[in-house]
């Protein structure tokens, strides 16, 4: 199994706390990893970007960015980021998208149209049929969209399927402490909303 997955969206919606869990769980679980994370200028509201390998042969090969094309995986955190990330995903690959936009003012200003969630999933659905559309987030949005991940990454490749519901939770309480109640409970909301999706996929 060897898995290529990208994240994409903008400081403040806990992009880098969501790829150590998924990547860190991965390596307790035996698997090869490798993490890449991109900071933009700004701390909160800068584009945030982190590229993930997995991979269950020790002895393969691969570096830390991923290519144009080539993720396997794409977990779309905002919608204007999510449109720009488009060329990552390679043809047919998974992808998880979350309804969120953050408008920057001077769009606002200039009264300028904005991408809407349904442009976002048409744009992808030319690409892909595996979509799982997040129309309905809970905050916080990374811990939902954990949950949905967990539910929905054994259907996307067997050898994700250590990612069950109960030993994810037992990971997010050795590791977020702070929160930990509001947390889980997010988390057990978007996993539920991942198994609605894999109904309709």
């Amino acid at each position: 199994m060897y898995q290529s997955i990208v994240m994409t969206g903008l400081g403040g919606q806990g992009i880098i706390t969501l790829a150590n869990l998924i990547s860190e769980y991965a390596s307790e679980n035996g698997l090869k990893v490798s993490l890449f994370n991109a900071k933009g200028m700004a701390q909160r509201g800068g584009r945030v970007t982190s590229e993930i390998r997995l991979s269950n042969d020790p002895e393969l090969d691969f570096g830390a960015r991923i290519s144009a094309g080539k993720a396997d995986i794409l977990i779309g955190m905002e919608i204007g980021e999510t449109i720009n990330s488009l060329s990552f995903l390679k043809e047919g690959g998974a992808v998880i998208l979350l309804n969120y936009a953050y408008i920057p003012t001077t769009m606002v200003l200039k009264k300028e149209p904005y991408p809407s969630f349904e442009q976002l999933t048409e744009l992808y659905s030319g690409k892909t049929k595996e979509l799982f559309a997040v129309k309905e987030p809970k905050h916080p949005y990374n811990m939902f969209l954990l949950g949905v991940f967990t539910a929905v990454a054994p259907a996307i490749d067997a050898g994700l399927s250590f990612y069950s519901k109960q030993s994810v939770e037992e990971g997010i309480a050795k590791k977020l402490k702070r929160g930990l109640e509001e947390n889980l409970q997010t988390f057990n909301g978007g996993y539920a909303y991942g198994q609605s999706l894999l109904q309709h996929v």
